[in-house]
């Protein structure tokens, strides 16, 4: 009384499935202002970012200027790195600032499919260079502010992650808007 069974595969071919990355809800964009009596600066940044004074160079030392700080985005596993200079005859020229940082976007150069810069001027008489780069680079935004006479600063957007253009350009795109917004906000003290 055994029955037989005789099971009969058909072959299919293997197609590869693509990678998936996963969805990232997005809130509202909204704002909070940062106002500091240390800093020579106030600005807005969004309500999702809490303010981490930086240190230096991650050293258990303190950091050269009260007013090095990051943008934590924790749910977003981002930062925005936010160093002060003020500016000065000697040693921190304005164009030596500059210099620096173009020299620091450069260094993205290695995996970037293209740099674009974009001079602006706000209405709060705040000027600077908006560097979009393109491709598998650390940082996708950068850029610097000055009133061209006292002060400096430098930003850089980082996405903790293996930089993969396709796998964190939704992230890129949704902090452009806060970037730009934090920009047109910004004025000197």
């Amino acid at each position: 009384m055994g029955q037989l069974f005789l099971f009969g595969a058909c072959k299919q071919e293997y197609v590869p499935k693509p990678k998936a990355y996963p969805r990232i809800t997005f809130p509202e964009h909204s704002y909070t202002a940062f106002n500091n009596n240390e800093c020579p600066f106030t600005f807005e940044y969004p309500v999702y970012g809490k303010i981490v004074k930086k240190d230096s160079l991650r050293l258990a030392k303190t950091a050269e200027n009260p007013c090095w700080m990051n943008i934590d985005f924790a749910d977003f596993n981002a930062d925005l790195y936010l160093s002060y200079r003020q500016i000065d005859s000697k040693e921190k020229t304005l164009p030596k600032l500059i210099n620096d940082a173009y020299t620091m976007n450069a260094k993205h150069v290695i995996k970037a499919d293209f740099i674009e810069d974009s001079l602006f001027v706000t209405q709060n008489h705040v000027y600077g260079v908006f560097y979009s780069v393109g491709g598998d680079a650390a940082s996708a935004m950068q850029f610097y502010l000055t009133d061209s006479m006292r002060h400096f600063m430098w930003a850089s957007f980082y996405v903790k992650a293996t930089p993969n253009e396709d796998s964190i350009a939704p992230v890129n795109r949704f902090f452009e808007k806060d970037l730009q917004h934090m920009i047109n906000t910004f004025k000197w003290k």
